[in-house]
C-alpha cells in the first residue's frame, strides 16, 4: 500500500510539472509576438527619429551659413547664386550619413513675415518637394550620382540686409525614410527647416 501511494504521489507531481511546462509554453506563444512587435516598433521609430535628426542638422548647417553668405551677396545676382550654391553644399554634406533614408530636396527662401512657423510664401513644399514655396524661393533636388543638391527652379534676388527690419532666410530640407518591415507603411517623408535673420550689412554697403 505504501509503495502504491508513493507511486501515485510521483505521478501527480510529474503531471503537475508537465502542466506547468505546458502553461509556460502557451504564455510564451502569446507574449513572444507582442514582444517582437514592440522591439521592431522601437527600432523602426528610432531609425525614423534619426532621419528627422539628420534633416534637422542639415537645415541648421545651411541656415547658419545662409545668414551671412546671402546678406553679403548684396544685390549681385551672380553673388547670390554663388551664395545659394554654398548653402546647398553645406546642407547636402550632412545628408550623406543617412541610413534607411534618401535625400529628396531642399529650398532656400525668404521667410514670409506673416507666417507663424517660418514658412515661405505659398507654404512649405509637399511630399517629393511638390508645390509650396511660390515666391523668393530657390528649390533643389537631390542628385544621387554626385551626392549633392541641384537647382531645379526659383530665385530670390531682392534680399534686404540693410536697416533695422532685415529679411529672414529659411533653409528647408526633406528626406524620404524607408521602413524596414513595412509594418507602418513603406516610407515616410521627413522634413525640417531652420530660420535665421540675415546678418545686417554695414551702412557703407547699403545704398
Amino acid at each position: 500500500m505504501a509503495e502504491l501511494r508513493s507511486r501515485r504521489r510521483v505521478a501527480r507531481r510529474s503531471g503537475s510539472r508537465r502542466g506547468q511546462r505546458g502553461a509556460v509554453l502557451v504564455e510564451a506563444a502569446l507574449i513572444l509576438p507582442v514582444l517582437i512587435l514592440v522591439v521592431v516598433g522601437i527600432i523602426e521609430f528610432g531609425l525614423l527619429f534619426t532621419s528627422y535628426s539628420t534633416a534637422n542638422g542639415s537645415s541648421r548647417s545651411g541656415g547658419r551659413l545662409a545668414a551671412t553668405a546671402y546678406s553679403q551677396a548684396g544685390a549681385s545676382s551672380t553673388a547670390q547664386a554663388t551664395a545659394a550654391e554654398q548653402i546647398a553644399l553645406a546642407a547636402a554634406a550632412d545628408l550623406k550619413v543617412l541610413n534607411n533614408a534618401v535625400p529628396v530636396g531642399m529650398a532656400i527662401y525668404k521667410v514670409n513675415p506673416s507666417s507663424a512657423d517660418g514658412a515661405p510664401s505659398g507654404g512649405f513644399p509637399g511630399d517629393n518637394m511638390v508645390g509650396g514655396c511660390s515666391a523668393d524661393c530657390i528649390k533643389y533636388s537631390w542628385n544621387a550620382a554626385s551626392d549633392t543638391m541641384v537647382k531645379t527652379s526659383g530665385a530670390w534676388t531682392n534680399a534686404d540686409a540693410c536697416g533695422v527690419d532685415v529679411d529672414s532666410i529659411g533653409v528647408y530640407v526633406q528626406v524620404k525614410h524607408s521602413y524596414i518591415l513595412n509594418m507602418f507603411g513603406r516610407d515616410h517623408y521627413a522634413d525640417a527647416h531652420t530660420v535665421m535673420r540675415l546678418e545686417p550689412l554695414p551702412a557703407d554697403q547699403c545704398s
